[in-house]
């Protein structure tokens, strides 16, 4: 379920497949099912078992636009909120399509949802972005946006609330992707907002402007080797957040993937924390992966809750189901 922006309006309402096309409403959506074997910075939730879910709306009739809704449910009080709630108008069925409503951040090289990522865990360039967006508890912006591709070009202009939910104030969003080859994909992102105030009393976790560059490469050499890295950098505080990561899938479902990453800090005597990430999978059927995540972490806890990165190992079990 590749939601980000461009993904969304120039493949899915430029060439919809044909089950979106009729009519009728489509329906898809996940369930994600984590168990934490060992978490040393939070040992209260080692063997214990949590659930995530969502389903998803989608309709374009043969008249009319696309229409999405997300809904995103979860366990606890105020779990279950819309994710996505948007329209995509592929203008004169040419490469141009408007997008508004409320979408996943298009920047960064992470997709917001389970099924979409690498990793268990979302990178720290993934979750950066996600504690400036503030709308909802996802990693999302609300506006519209004008999207164009040519098959090796993308590019979006997006005209936004403020992702960090600053008052009558708005950001601005510039995406431009590149595909080469059909193995690689290159993305620029670049994001205005007005809070930077973060670590401040009484602040919000804003560093302001942000720039973002990611890759990635399938089937290296026609292989089963894959690749990809992130970069972030924001006018205040983060100076740098960046990870690499590498893969292998083997056949029959099963593949491995590791990950590095780092985040160069500018908040006062902070420590750069990093963490290293080695991952593997089993598509045991066609709609249920299964997998196992072994992270180890360095951190003085200084930025935790933004960058994702806590001191310790943190090893979880993940079971995604997926409606067919």
């Amino acid at each position: 379920m590749k939601k980000r922006l461009i993904s969304m309006a120039v493949a899915a309402a430029v060439a919809a497949p044909l089950a979106v096309q009729a009519d009728d409403v489509e329906v898809r959506g996940f369930t994600d099912i984590i168990y934490t074997v060992t978490n040393d910075a939070n040992s209260a939730s080692e063997k214990s078992f949590g659930a995530d879910s969502e389903v998803d709306f989608i309709a374009s009739p043969a008249d009319g636009v696309t229409a999405r809704i997300d809904l995103d449910l979860g366990l606890g009080t105020g779990a279950s909120e819309i994710e996505q709630a948007m329209f995509a108008w592929n203008i004169g069925g040419g490469p141009v399509t408007l997008v508004g409503g409320v979408f996943n951040n298009p920047m960064g090289a992470d997709e917001e949802d389970a099924p979409d990522i690498n990793f268990t865990t979302h990178s720290a360039v993934f979750n950066i972005l996600d504690h400036q967006t503030t709308l909802n508890t996802g990693n999302n912006v609300a506006g519209v946006a004008v999207a164009a591709g040519t098959g090796i070009f993308t590019g979006t202009l997006a005209y936004l609330n403020d992702i960090g939910g600053v008052a009558e104030e708005n950001s601005i969003a510039v995406i431009i992707g590149l595909a080469p080859t059909q193995d690689i994909d290159l993305e620029f992102g670049y994001v205005t907002q007005d809070g930077d105030t973060f670590g401040q009393p009484g602040g919000s976790n804003g560093v302001g402007n942000v720039w973002d560059i990611n890759g990635t490469w399938n089937s290296i050499a026609g292989s089963g080797f894959q690749a990809g890295f992130d970069y972030l950098a924001a006018a205040e505080v983060v100076d740098a957040a960046w990870n690499v990561w590498a893969g292998f899938e083997f056949g029959q479902g099963f593949a491995v993937r590791g990950r590095y990453e780092s985040v160069a800090l500018d908040l006062g005597a902070a420590d750069d924390p990093s963490k290293f990430a080695l991952y593997g999978s089993w598509q045991a059927r066609s709609n249920l992966l299964i997998a196992l995540e072994y992270g180890d972490g360095d951190s003085d806890g200084a930025a935790d809750a933004v960058t994702g990165i806590n001191d310790g190992k943190l090893v979880t079990v993940e079971f995604i189901a997926t409606l067919p």
